[in-house]
């Protein structure tokens, strides 16, 4: 008898900070939020998404500073 269990999922921190063209410069959006990731993600799905949480009008203009994906849990720390 096979058992099959649920993917377990894993919440992630994610912080994206980008910078946007604009006319006479450029403007900075941060992104800080916590997702709940299976066991398949990957770094490049979750840089997908914080790029997609970006103003619309920004696609495909972002130049990326800083990108961070880590486990949201604090090692030794239990919930």
């Amino acid at each position: 008898m096979s058992h099959q269990h649920e993917p377990q999922t894993v919440d992630f921190l994610i912080i994206l900070t980008a910078s946007i063209p604009i006319y006479n410069g450029s403007q900075q959006f941060t992104i800080a939020r916590t997702l709940a990731v299976g066991p398949r993600s990957t770094r490049e799905g979750l840089l997908s998404w914080a790029l997609d949480q970006l103003p619309e009008d920004t696609a495909g203009r972002a130049n990326i500073l800083f990108f961070s994906a880590e486990p949201n849990a604090l090692p030794g720390v239990t919930g």
